[in-house]
């Protein structure tokens, strides 16, 4: 992205993340496919805790020739479970030809105790990731693991066939994970009680595929995978990725559908991405993905479709959608928990198709339609409890939720509780859009607001060019024309049926996106004196909203004098500081004032434009700075079909 600054001296005394205004769109915006192949490159460097260093270049490979699961294969006879025992780190497991199309079903519990790290606390207090117990899972590997069945046309099926009380995830793994043309079934993980005071509960995660490491998965399907808690409030008993678990994730051309994540706390019914909490973080990325029809159920419940935790608290990481659908997934109540009355009861239901608990989220040429959300509508400490039918960050001073930017994208006909509410940025502190969009309804309301220093008065870069909002999921896309898959089939909003593929487009959503390359501006601003009396500045706001060219002399009377309220900075406590409740009260209640007058937006990058660089009287001195961003077409599509290069091209996954 490239910035001109307009008189703004001193910009290197700003803190670091407010420097750092580039975005993933530069890197992307050319085919689409450079931040997986910059990752990919990366793979072979990135090695676990008391793994082995050997590298999967090596391309040494073991090949499995039946589909039989047993202990003692055979002399002649290769296992996948014997192939994953006997191969070394990164050496490439394939599969004999005769086995195009079939299924592995698996009936033994490799490991009843897989180790891999999960999050620990004490109390309240976190203390980062140490390796836990996380129960049974059939095959289960303390090393870099490659399974290769891109050699077979139709692939390679690995399915969890234990019945009864014989549960297990399908594979887990210990280091890194590199699988193409492979799909996991009808694994189950679920909290049991170990008898440890320790850890008195193994931990759900991953119903499919738990690793912890980086997942690199390519032409993979993974469907039909549970993980399931008990009814009780426990962080070890949160229940998280029905289908996958994992610590970094590199997904392309993948399937992840018809999943469930079940439980007191469940979190990411399709998908769980945590980013590289206990090193320097992972981006992760998901390229021309289907996660459709997945679901979660809990009295805590986040994510139906993805739940991206982007590094958790210690690292701001990037989850990375482009030439995604992502339909139909659910986040729902827990009908078998009946929580007692009283004032420490809660429960959330958020993000139906993504939820963003902290880093960051880019979304570029994606379909996000027709995901809901669920439940018991309530607000806590001043906070709505729902909220984002199709995307959803965090709301509160939980996680850090940096920025939040999309593009070419298509995020309309999801709910919450049957009311559109498509796009929810939470306590963000900056969304920006790079042009044409279609979204039905956004909420900003719990965006961070207004900070006089660090440029952050703008936090809004919304609408820009081709951008519209109130949009009906049906007025631009086919949506009786889905392409559904032919046996999986959804656990989420539309349950019962063949899940979603994709979408074709229509109406407004054809021929929309130039071919050429285009700029879109953005807005940031500050100023000095903030902390100088008079404290006068939201009176200047409000004159200047008194014009006819925005609400009229007649808005607001009743905000009265704000002479005296100002900013007070204190960067480690300022959300909570009691000095700063009545500058937060303020924009809170103007957005209110305001309504949708000036658009969902309500005071974007179109208000604070109007500012000019210099002083405002002879105390305060305003900076703006104004950022253009050089965008254009994705090379191809979710299916591969390339965007046109001398016509205009479709918004959202598919190429009509």
């Amino acid at each position: 992205m490239r910035y001109t600054i307009d008189a703004f001296p001193g910009i290197s005394a700003l803190p670091y993340h407010r420097l750092n205004f580039s975005d993933s769109a530069d890197n992307s915006r050319r085919t689409g496919r450079m931040p997986l192949l910059i990752i990919s490159m990366c793979l072979v460097f990135l090695v676990c805790s008391g793994c082995s260093d050997s590298s999967d270049h090596d391309q040494a490979t073991i090949v499995v020739n039946s589909l039989e699961d047993t202990e003692h294969p055979a002399n002649g006879t290769m296992t996948l479970r014997a192939a994953l025992e006997a191969s070394n780190p990164g050496e490439v497991i394939t599969f004999d030809p005769s086995l195009n199309g079939g299924t592995i079903e698996l009936g033994i519990v490799g490991s009843s105790h897989t180790v891999l790290k999960g999050e620990v606390y004490s109390g309240m207090q976190y203390l980062g990731y140490q390796e836990r117990d996380y129960g049974k899972s059939a095959l289960y590997a303390r090393k870099n693991v490659v399974i290769d069945a891109s050699g077979l046309p139709d692939g390679i099926t690995i399915k969890w066939g234990g019945t009864g009380g014989n549960r297990a995830r399908v594979l887990a793994v210990y280091g890194n994970l590199t699988m193409r043309n492979v799909t996991v079934t009808s694994g189950y993980s679920q909290a049991e009680a170990t008898g440890s005071t320790e850890q008195p509960y193994t931990l759900a995660r991953g119903g499919g595929l738990a690793v912890w490491g980086t997942a690199a998965l390519d032409h993979c399907t993974i469907s039909g995978n549970t993980v399931s808690g008990d009814s009780e409030s426990s962080r070890d008993r949160g229940t998280y990725g029905g289908g996958i678990y994992a610590n970094g994730l590199v997904m392309r051309d993948c399937i992840v559908s018809g999943n469930s994540a079940i439980g007191y706390g469940a979190a990411g019914g399709g998908i769980y991405s945590v980013g590289g909490s206990d090193g320097t973080g992972i981006d992760s990325s998901l390229t021309a993905c289907t996660v459709s029809g997945n679901r979660v159920t809990g009295q805590h419940a986040y994510g139906g479709g993805i739940f991206t935790l982007g590094g958790g608290p210690n690292n701001t990481m990037y989850m990375r959608l482009t030439n995604c659908t992502i339909a139909t997934n659910l986040v729902e109540d827990n009908p078998d928990i009946n929580p007692a009355p009283g004032p420490m009861v809660q429960y959330y239901y958020r993000g139906g198709g993504v939820y963003v608990g902290g880093g960051s989220l880019s979304v570029a040429s994606c379909t996000i339609a027709e995901n809901s959300v669920t439940g018991n509508a309530a607000t806590f400490s001043g906070k709505p409890n729902m909220g984002g039918g199709g995307i959803c960050a965090t709301i509160g001073n939980a996680h850090v939720v940096e920025y939040m930017s999309v593009w070419h994208s298509i995020i309309a006909g999801n709910s919450v509780n049957g009311s559109g509410n498509d796009l929810y940025t939470g306590s963000l502190l900056h969304f920006y859009s790079y042009g044409y969009n279609l979204v039905g309804r956004i909420d900003f309301s719990q965006i961070l607001v207004p900070v006089p220093a660090w440029g952050d008065l703008s936090r809004k870069h919304w609408p820009k060019t081709g951008d519209h909002e109130g949009v009906a999921a049906s007025d631009v896309l086919s949506l009786d024309s889905a392409a559904r898959h032919a046996s999986i089939v959804s656990a989420g909003a539309d349950a019962g049926q063949r899940a979603v593929l994709w979408y074709p487009p229509s109406g407004d959503a054809v021929d929309r996106i130039p071919a050429g390359k285009y700029e879109v501006e953005s807005v940031l601003a500050e100023f000095d004196g903030y902390d100088q009396a008079p404290y006068d500045f939201l009176n200047m706001v409000l004159e200047k909203l008194r014009t006819d060219e925005w609400l009229g002399s007649d808005f607001g009377p009743g905000f009265g004098d704000m002479s005296g309220v100002t900013w007070h900075l204190s960067p480690a406590t300022w959300p909570s500081d009691p000095l700063n409740a009545e500058w937060i009260a303020f924009w809170r209640d103007l957005d209110t004032a305001i309504g949708d007058t000036l658009g969902m937006v309500t005071l974007g990058d179109d208000f604070w434009g109007t500012f000019e660089s210099g002083p405002l009287n002879g105390r305060i001195t305003m900076r703006v700075i104004r950022g253009r961003h050089r965008t254009g077409l994705a090379g191809s599509d979710q299916l591969g079909n390339p965007r046109p290069s001398n016509l205009q091209g479709d918004i959202g996954a598919i190429e009509n």
